[in-house]
């Protein structure tokens, strides 16, 4: 026997009371996962259910994904049809999509070669005019490149380390830009149709509303985009069933 080889020492396993404290999680929730096939039932030691790291870890995706919107029967399909290396990447873009995309930001400039290798050379030159076009980019004249919103270069950035290639993620924020352009369109004009008159003073106070406004659009996009994406996701699993 090698006398230099250490003992394997077991994980150490936690009661449901500490998973919960651990977690964040109630003890119902936890209970509430396990019996709709979400988390693995614990180790009995006799009527002690006991837990370990691999709950913990699950339950904090399980935890994040509802966060972001997604139902119990969208995180069950998630959980048996993708590897487990990969639901970090799926937390990460849900939280990129619902989060840090509707939030103000400070457009962000970089060069072209820097733009290409971010993709592994993916990003060609018309594939930068289609996301110009979208207005999510903005070519400079001295052949910078200007990013609108540097969230949506990182969501861009997830979903290729995720496999997809740039010309579909570019394709998708441009059916984004012009659906969310159409939103902005209808709240702007039924705002100005219901506060505008030909009073001056009427117009600069509308004006200085409609500025107000912004952010109450932002976010109920923000607050609609999870709900509405549960809902397509709920539907397109149950097809493809």
């Amino acid at each position: 026997m090698n006398a230099s080889a250490a003992p394997a020492v077991a994980a150490p396993e936690i009661s449901i009371e500490m998973l919960a404290t651990r977690t964040g999680v109630t003890v119902r929730n936890i209970r509430a996962y396990t019996s709709a096939g979400l988390l693995p039932p614990p180790r009995l030691q006799g009527r002690l259910g006991l837990y370990t790291d691999d709950h913990a870890q699950r339950l904090s995706l399980i935890r994040a994904l509802r966060d972001q919107g997604f139902g119990i029967e969208a995180i069950r399909r998630i959980f048996g049809r993708a590897p487990a290396s990969a639901w970090p990447d799926l937390v990460a873009v849900a939280r990129s999509v619902s989060g840090s995309l509707f939030a103000e930001e400070t457009p962000m400039i970089v060069s072209a070669e820097a733009l290409a290798a971010k993709w592994n050379g993916q990003m060609t030159p018309a594939l930068l005019a289609r996301a110009t076009k979208a207005g999510l980019m903005r070519e400079l004249p001295d052949g910078q490149v200007q990013m609108l919103s540097p969230a949506l270069g990182e969501v861009a950035e997830q979903l290729a380390a995720l496999g997809l290639p740039l010309e579909d993620a570019i394709g998708m924020q441009e059916t984004m830009a012009r659906t969310l352009r159409t939103v902005a369109r209808h709240w702007l004009r039924t705002l100005a149709d219901g506060l505008l008159s030909g009073d001056t003073g009427q117009a600069e106070r509308a004006a200085q509303l409609l500025e107000k406004a912004r952010p109450l659009a932002t976010g109920a996009v923000q607050a609609a985009f999870p709900v509405i994406l549960q809902q397509e996701l709920d539907a397109l699993l149950r097809k493809a069933a």
